[in-house]
Parts: structure tokens; C-alpha cells; sequence
């Protein structure tokens, strides 16, 4: 039986730095599998990016956290939007740490590692949408729609490189 927990603004930005860490590391790993310059540079690209964000995420974290009695922090969702939310994050976007190299370990072509890449990213727009709508921290929103482009980027990226290098 799964932990069921409710989220409020300091959950979802504690969870987006998680996904975002999860990423970086993905994509470092990766990177140092497909030792292939383009692939490479791009893993390593991601990575980057991947970590930027977890810093924007930590940084809205600690500014919120340190003003949290201005604001309603006992407001939780709804039941029923909190289990959907819950369940997203834990059989979505990166692997965790205890599955990210076994995981890279099954793959043996840079196409399959792409296409994961490409389910997560995707994973990480709809949380980061569904983070838009029921966040109540205006600067949690604004963060959430600035990395939600960028998450569309790396999706748009990770396709192009996936027909670069004769995926579907």
C-alpha cells in the first residue's frame, strides 16, 4: 500500500526540486553511457538545465518557507486531486536514485534512453500544469509556467535528436 500525503505550495516545490535533481542525474548518467559527441553534449546540456531549475525550485522554496505564516499553509487539496497528484509522482518522470542505474543498465541504445527522456519530460509538463492550476503561491505559479516552457523545450529537443539518430 503506497503513502498517501496531501500537497500544499511548500509540498509541490519540495517535489519539484526532487524531479528536477532526479533529471539532472538522469541525464549525467546518460551522458557517461553514450560517450557519442552529440549525445553527450546533450545529456550534458540537459543536465545543466535540469540543474538550474532544482535551484530556481530551492531558491522559491526557501523564500517561501521563510514567510510561510503570511500565507495559508494548512490549505490542502482536494482528496481526490491529491491521490492524482500523488500517484504521478511516484510512477512518473525520472527514476529515483535506487532505480535510475538499473534502469540505464536494461538500455542499450541511445534511441530507448531518448525515449525515456522524452516520457519524463512529458511526465514533467503535465505535473508542472497541474501545479499552475492548484497552486496558491503566486510565485510558485509564475515558476512553475516559466520551467513548463522550458520542460516543452527539452521535449521538442529530445525529439529532434530522436529522429537525428533514426528513432521514430
Amino acid at each position: 500500500m503506497s503513502k498517501r500525503f496531501f500537497f500544499n505550495d511548500l509540498e509541490a516545490l519540495r517535489i519539484a526540486v526532487d524531479i528536477e535533481k532526479r533529471g539532472e542525474k538522469f541525464y549525467t548518467v546518460a551522458a557517461d553511457k553514450f560517450g557519442e559527441s552529440g549525445i553527450k553534449e546533450m545529456f550534458l546540456d540537459l543536465a545543466q538545465q535540469e540543474r538550474d531549475h532544482a535551484r530556481t525550485f530551492e531558491r522559491l522554496y526557501g523564500e517561501a518557507i521563510s514567510v510561510k505564516e503570511k500565507y495559508d499553509d494548512t490549505y490542502l487539496f482536494e482528496p481526490e486531486i491529491s491521490a492524482y497528484l500523488s500517484a504521478m509522482v511516484e510512477t512518473a518522470m525520472f527514476p529515483s536514485d535506487e532505480k535510475l542505474i538499473e534502469t540505464l543498465s536494461k538500455v542499450d541504445k541511445v534511441e530507448d534512453v531518448i525515449n525515456l527522456g522524452i516520457r519524463a519530460e512529458k511526465d514533467s509538463i503535465l505535473f508542472y500544469t497541474e501545479m499552475i492550476i492548484y497552486s496558491k503561491l503566486v510565485e510558485a505559479k509564475d515558476a512553475f509556467r516559466k520551467l513548463l516552457g522550458e520542460e516543452k523545450q527539452h521535449l521538442l529537443d529530445l525529439m529532434a535528436k530522436l529522429k537525428e539518430v533514426g528513432g521514430k
